[in-house]
């Protein structure tokens, strides 16, 4: 992310300064909405110039951050679940 990226997010989150992230759950959470930023924006290669991030790893941390902090994981939301209900046949 670049610094114009993290102002504009700190700007539309109404933190203006460090005095706004006093609580350490606080700086937590806005830090993991930056993480899941990076997980949604994709890999960038170009000629020698490449971006990436290991996702998988990424999003091991991010949904045990999840669980410590007490939020939901919006990387599961949506996902379906297959049920086998042929015994029920």
């Amino acid at each position: 992310m670049s610094d114009e990226d993290l102002e504009v997010f700190f700007v539309s989150k109404q933190i203006t300064g460090s005095s706004d992230l006093v609580k350490p759950d606080d700086m937590d959470k806005a830090f993991m909405e930056i993480v899941l930023e990076l997980l949604i924006t994709p890999d960038i290669s170009e000629d020698d110039y490449s971006i990436k991030y290991d996702r998988k790893a990424l999003e091991s941390w991010y949904g045990m951050e999840c669980s410590r902090l007490g939020i939901e994981n919006l990387l599961n939301k949506g996902k379906v679940q297959v049920k086998d209900i042929s015994s029920l046949a």
